[in-house]
């Protein structure tokens, strides 16, 4: 590419990229990202587009394999009689098939849609319905298991292709088809009509659907938000502002795919700065692919970066006194850090795959600020993304306290401001963003002047960031009628070392409650360093030692809040909750609508912990 960078770290000057201007007229013409993808398959031809860790071995996939993988499967949608704006649906974790799909089904001008491999069944069938999907591409067994218990309730269902066949070896049904199948079909396609998948991609329009990308769902059904092509391709050219990436940088995709924001941003890498993206072999692989791959850019959830931050706290627990000595000089606020502070700062984050990363996106919920002191300390800056599947992101800035720009929000396109009831209201190039519901658009609601309400709960402090306070219809009335934000007491418990998460809930006489879940990893540690006797989690709860422990914590939280936001009951999940289970959103928080009915119960005991 024809382009020379200038580079500014987070909050010290914004990034600047120059291209040469008959390139950048010529770029700016394309109308879909199909075709800027195809632009980039020709460009950089054998050189490598991403990888991902297969029986713990690294595969690659080169920019003209992409392209050769991606029109193979979209000419067999068309053979299996797929029309333009049909929805194609894909439930997987990240995987290259996932993104061969994904850019397949809008190059032949269907609509792509993925879905959260933590899904319920009942969650897959409600999307399915909504989507009004013809074909599905699933994993494996386990997914596909989840559409057969629900396709007799999805009459625009037509095919369901496996990715990943292992464990079907004598499976028999006349809908399933393989991966392998459908890419057979599609190189017969390509032999009969060479020329057909490139002038699909030339019809393609930027007022076309390109896909569907689910709304939070954290207090309800998650509704489908419908992303033009000039949409979804003008945010992928406006990120260049705080996106600091160069050609051969390392990403790691470690959110769905099925995340807007995690579309967007694995899409932004690869086309516009040709960044080498890793995708992991599973969850449980993720820490130690880190290792290996040493990203320049991470997007996770707040909740990832606080285990990360949680796991280097428990070995230093353990660590000899000279290390833990100089563990404490490392997060000092000595400004210029000396000699020690730069090399155990090193050391930290060589040890979390840390070393290469420039920037750190945290996004999905707010994160807590005393996270992002503490990367900053280490040396990984991290900017606070708040966004949503309606306008993308919002409102980008650094989330340490520490860093003098936070007032100074990157630039991303689109206004914010809070109403008076303090709802975040957003406006940008998006004017009015449409549901899909069955192949129907509805637009969402707007005020007169064209601000979108959020239906969020938000204060901006004094360093220009936004903190959410949770949903409009969860705040609640306090005893003397005030209105009450769940997530100011939630911020409280979530600074607990022993409290990974807790969702407040009105409870009788005005009084909130909340229900907590434990960060069982440090609740096992503090137990083994008390030789406490346990054999699972449940006992471990029933110990009258972790009661008391939660009790205090609960205690200094309460201590935190005014008088009319402190809780007056309180109980514990009776189990781990692991990514996958229904109680957490994918950003790996409570969720609240799920949370409150299935424990109600609870709050049917007595009063106490």
């Amino acid at each position: 590419m024809d382009c020379t960078v200038e580079r500014g770290r987070p909050g010290q000057g914004r990034a600047v990229i120059h291209v040469s201007a008959s390139l950048a007229a010529d770029e700016a013409r394309l109308a879909t990202l199909p075709q800027l993808w195809r632009r980039r398959c020709t460009q950089w031809g054998d050189r490598p587009a991403l990888r991902h860790k297969e029986r713990g071995i690294w595969q690659g996939l080169s920019w003209s394999g992409y392209f050769t993988e991606a029109r193979a499967v979209g000419l067999a949608m068309a053979e299996a009689g797929l029309q333009a704006g049909e929805v194609v649906s894909i439930l997987s974790d990240n995987r290259p098939r996932w993104l061969i799909v994904d850019m397949a089904a809008q190059a032949m001008g269907f609509v792509s849609h993925g879905m959260y491999p933590c899904s319920t069944a009942a969650q897959v069938g409600h999307a399915l319905v909504e989507a009004g999907t013809r074909v599905i591409f699933v994993e494996d067994a386990d997914q596909l298991m989840k559409v057969l218990a629900v396709r007799g309730t999805c009459p625009a269902l037509r095919h369901i292709v496996v990715l990943d066949t292992r464990g079907l070896l004598r499976f028999a049904d006349p809908q399933v088809s393989t991966f392998d199948e459908w890419h057979a079909r599609g190189v017969q396609a390509a032999a009969r009509e060479p020329a057909l998948f490139d002038s699909r991609i030339d019809a393609g329009s930027g007022e076309q659907i390109a896909f569907l990308a689910a709304t939070a769902g954290s207090t309800g059904p998650a509704r489908l938000v419908a992303r033009r092509q000039h949409e979804f391709l003008r945010e992928v050219r406006i990120v260049s502002h705080w996106l600091q990436l160069r050609p051969g940088d390392r990403a790691l995709s470690i959110m769905s795919l099925a995340h807007y924001g995690e579309r967007m941003l694995a899409q932004k890498a690869m086309l516009m700065h040709e960044a080498l993206l890793h995708l992991p072999e599973n969850g449980a692989t993720v820490f130690n692919d880190m290792g290996e791959v040493e990203p320049h850019f991470l997007f996770a959830a707040p909740r990832f970066f606080e285990k990360l931050q949680g796991m280097t706290e428990l070995f230093m627990q353990e660590a000899v006194p000279v290390a833990r000595t100089a563990y404490a000089s490392c997060l000092s606020a000595r400004r210029p850090p000396g000699w020690l502070q730069r090399r155990t700062r090193e050391r930290i984050r060589s040890a979390l795959g840390l070393r290469s990363l420039r920037v750190a996106l945290a996004g999905g919920a707010s994160s807590p600020a005393q996270v992002a002191d503490w990367f900053e300390a280490i040396g990984v800056p991290m900017l606070d993304c708040y966004g949503m599947a309606e306008a993308g992101f919002c409102r980008i800035v650094p989330a340490s306290r520490s860093m003098e720009a936070a007032s100074s929000p990157f630039e991303t396109g689109t206004q914010l401001k809070l109403a008076p009831d303090g709802e975040v209201l957003v406006r940008g190039a998006i004017q009015r963003p449409g549901y899909w519901v069955r192949g129907t658009l509805s637009a969402a609601e707007t005020l007169a002047d064209g601000w979108m309400r959020t239906g969020d709960l938000g204060r901006v402090d004094e360093l220009g960031r936004l903190r959410l306070l949770g949903r409009l219809r969860a705040r609640a009335l306090g005893t003397g009628g005030e209105p009450i934000s769940p997530e100011i007491a939630e911020d409280a418990f979530r600074l607990s070392d022993y409290i990974a998460d807790a969702i407040v809930v009105p409870a009788e006489g005005g009084h909130s409650a909340a229900l907590l879940a434990l960060d069982e990893e440090r609740i096992r540690k503090h137990a083994q360093q008390q030789r406490l006797p346990f054999t699972d989690y449940a006992s471990l709860l029933g110990l009258p030692e972790i009661t008391a422990l939660i009790a205090a914590q609960v205690e200094i939280a309460n201590g935190r809040l005014p008088e009319n936001h402190r809780v007056r009951t309180i109980r514990v999940i009776p189990r781990s909750l692991h990514q996958g289970d229904e109680e957490l959103t994918p950003a790996l928080r409570l969720n609240r609508s799920v949370v409150a009915s299935r424990y109600a119960d609870l709050f049917t005991e007595p009063l106490g912990v």
